[in-house]
């Protein structure tokens, strides 16, 4: 029952937008079953319908959110409180509580400037704020509408209520994290015990996802076991019965979960751990797959959306691992193990150690096994990539922050009474988190820590196994496959396809991927026959590298594991800031740039990277023309005797201009070409199917001349949505919408993908 209403659900929020009608037909159809079929049928069709229905009107509320409408530019004094430790320069999520217009009471992120004491997180205070809202805001980052600049300080605004008090308890319990541990340690105790992860080092971070350990960060099941379990104990110690101390120990778990913040995988637990003490109390059989189905049916029923929720997704394929697959891969360990020392069942079970040990030390294994199993197609389909290291590590490191999560509260604890025990506790509690943080940062940096999946791959794979798996079935149905040679047949094939596909060329067409990096240039071209090229990196700053953050990504989510060339157009840190990151992550046979000295830190730092990858390093020059699976690629500039080093007031120039040609379509990418150079190269340029638009839309690039002599079918216009330059400028779009050019832009489009044939059509991804 609650899969067929998850399921309704997910259909209804994947797919956009559901026709209207069709949750209204489909009621006739399941009244018609639950009356002429066997009510199981029925009922499930019911539910999947009702799930429909709620996921219809959840995707219409969504697109009502009132962050999403805000006007553009304001000012207020609003009140409202931060959800998290605050810090000037650093954004971070604010609860606006009044002041806003249209009433809207929401969470979005504030940047705060002045150097002055803040208040601790949760306290509700006054401020005088101006909003910068996006000019094309997405439905799926509300919270990043925009960004609140706090102007004048804050004042407090003490409200009564127990909300209150918790936001505030919660504040004053972060500011006690770091006094105790710094910030070094801090920000991991701070993600362990209050699942707030804005201060964790992205290097740390990242490290944790690479080595598959990331969950043991994210408040979840396992947590709320720990102070479960801490709780039971202490009323027990104290003399209370094993009833009231049940009831305890939830009520406190809910207290925890509630004082947190409510993390979904949180919220999870702590319901089917309300089940589970339920039911004891009950004096009722306890059935942990029941358990585990209620909470998914009655949280989805309050809220919807928690279905596209990642966290919620894995919390609950790993819990249904635990619940569903720990006995099936205990048996087949014990299986291998048997086989193994070559001895029978019955004689094994009594007397061999080996097995002793695979049930009774192996367990956090099968446990391993049994939760990761499921959530390995999840976890390859949002992040792209899956650990082979996960189980392992886990089993070594759970257990040590399972002894500093206590140790963690009875720290805080500690400290406020005076002697200093509870200081001294926390170095001993540092320690171990420092033993967590380098075995991690080990883990991760070992070869083939993890490997990336394309998503097409993903679904092949699956597709694949299934179809391997249930044909060896139908052939078998006498007996004569046994279930232990499917599941091996169809893993193998589902691998197969994983490796084979990305080598194999299927797609027979060019395809232009524009990444939205914010304000700067990244296009990926993916020639017929499945090589990969590279056009600019992405920005990066102190905060932000594009080519960790989507760049490598978005190539690994496409299938690319190495690049035949890296174009870097010019030296430039919005268009060069990615490469040494996409250079030290993968085979790149490459480098094509101007080749003019510039003497910048950044620019030495991709020269470094390139190096040290061992890749080659080749001079964009006017006339070089090569060939790649019948594309005819040909540099239209820079040309070195048009250049002077000393008249040269502007790196734009040296702007590399590729022009792309396969059968009767062209592409031409200008880089930051300015109209100068434009006019330059007019009388190579043919008419074109796409134009990647010079300088993100600034008025000094793709000129009236360049339009009227290439006629572009589509342009694209790589630019940060409420960028400082106010690009793209209102004299471009004007200049191609004059020109019938249809314009897709990354503020407003995101990420954008085009198909181009040879016969010059173009299929985009969606409608410019």
């Amino acid at each position: 029952m609650a899969l067929s209403y998850a399921s309704g659900v997910g259909l209804a929020l994947s797919t956009s937008p559901v026709p209207t009608g069709l949750p209204l037909l489909l009621l006739p159809a399941c009244l018609v079953l639950l009356l002429h079929r066997p009510w199981p049928l029925g009922a499930l069709a019911t539910l999947a319908t009702a799930g429909l229905i709620a996921g219809v009107a959840t995707q219409r509320a969504v697109s009502t959110d009132c962050r999403l409408h805000l006007p553009r530019r304001w000012e207020a004094a609003i009140e409202g409180r931060f959800l998290t430790r605050t810090a000037p320069g650093t954004s971070l999520p604010f609860q606006i509580e009044s002041g806003a217009p249209n009433g809207c009471r929401a969470v979005v992120r504030a940047l705060v400037y002045e150097q002055e004491e803040l208040p601790p997180a949760g306290t509700r205070i006054r401020i005088q704020a101006g909003w910068e809202g996006r000019e094309f805001p997405r439905s799926q980052w509300a919270e990043w509408s925009g960004i609140l600049r706090v102007r004048d300080g804050w004042s407090p605004a003490p409200t009564p209520g127990l909300r209150a008090f918790a936001l505030s308890l919660r504040g004053r319990v972060q500011d006690r994290i770091f006094a105790l541990w710094g910030e070094e340690e801090g920000p991991v105790v701070e993600a362990l015990v209050l699942a707030r992860r804005e201060h964790l080092n992205p290097d740390l971070r990242e490290a944790f996802a690479l080595s598959g350990t990331a969950h043991l960060l994210a408040i979840s099941g396992f947590h709320v076991g720990v102070v479960a379990g801490l709780l039971l104990g202490l009323f027990r110690i104290v003399g209370a019965r094993r009833r009231p101390s049940e009831v305890g120990a939830v009520l406190g778990c809910w207290a925890y979960v509630v004082g947190i913040g409510g993390p979904d995988a949180a919220v999870r637990a702590a319901l089917i751990l309300s089940l589970l003490a339920a039911a004891r109390l009950r004096g009722r059989p306890v059935v942990t797959s029941g358990a585990l189905g209620t909470a998914l049916l009655l949280l989805l029923a309050v809220d919807p959306r928690w279905m596209g929720s990642i966290g919620f997704q894995l919390s609950f394929a790993g819990t249904g691992g635990l619940v569903l697959l720990r006995e099936p891969v205990a048996r087949g360990l014990e299986r291998i193990w048997l086989r193994w020392i070559g001895t029978t069942l019955p004689a094994a079970r009594a007397r061999s150690p080996g097995l002793r040990l695979v049930r009774g030390g192996a367990d956090g294994i099968v446990a391993g096994i049994a939760a990761t199993l499921p959530t390995l197609p999840l976890v390859a389909w949002h992040f792209d990539r899956i650990s082979l290291l996960g189980i392992l590590a886990t089993v070594v490191i759970a257990p040590v922050v399972a002894t500093a999560i206590p140790g963690i509260g009875a720290s805080l604890l500690l400290s406020l009474l005076p002697g200093g025990a509870g200081e001294f506790l926390a170095g001993g509690t540092g320690l171990l988190l420092q033993g967590v943080a380098r075995f991690v940062l080990w883990v991760s940096s070992l070869p083939g820590a993890s490997f990336w999946v394309a998503r097409d791959d993903l679904i092949a794979a699956l597709g694949a196994g299934a179809i391997v798996h249930f044909f060896l079935r139908w052939i078998g149905s006498a007996g004569r496959i046994g279930p232990t040679v499917r599941h091996v047949a169809a893993t193998t094939a589902g691998v197969a396809i994983v490796l084979l596909l990305p080598v194999l060329p299927l797609r027979g067409a060019l395809e232009l991927h524009m990444i939205d990096v914010g304000q700067g240039d990244a296009v990926a071209l993916r020639f017929p026959s499945g090589r990969w090229a590279l056009v600019d990196t992405g920005p990066r700053s102190s905060s932000f590298d594009a080519g960790v953050r989507r760049v490598l990504p978005y190539l690994r989510r496409q299938g690319a594991r190495d690049l035949e060339a890296i174009v870097l157009t010019h030296p430039h840190l919005d268009h060069i800031g990615g490469a040494p990151a996409l250079l030290s992550e993968m085979d790149v046979r490459g480098v094509l740039d101007p080749s003019w000295a510039v003497g910048s830190s950044d620019y030495l730092a991709v020269l470094q990277a390139a190096r040290s990858s061992g890749a080659s390093w080749w001079p964009a020059l006017d006339g070089q023309s090569f060939e790649v699976d019948g594309v005819r690629v040909r540099v239209l500039h820079p040309d070195p005797g048009t250049l002077d080093r000393d008249r040269l007031s502007d790196e734009n120039d040296l702007s590399v201009v590729l022009l792309l040609e396969w059968g009767e379509a062209a592409v031409l990418l200008t880089g930051d070409a300015p109209a100068g150079v434009e006019r330059r190269i007019l009388d190579e340029v043919p008419h074109l199917t796409v134009l990647k638009v010079g300088h993100h839309g600034s008025r000094t690039s793709t000129s009236d001349e360049l339009l009227e002599r290439a006629r572009p079918s589509v342009a694209l216009i790589p630019v940060g949505d409420g960028n400082q330059f106010e690009h793209p400028h209102s004299e471009v779009v004007r200049r191609l919408q004059d020109a019938g050019t249809d314009m897709y832009r990354t503020d407003r489009d995101g990420d954008i993908q085009l198909t181009i044939r040879s016969n010059g059509t173009v299929e985009s991804a969606g409608p410019p």
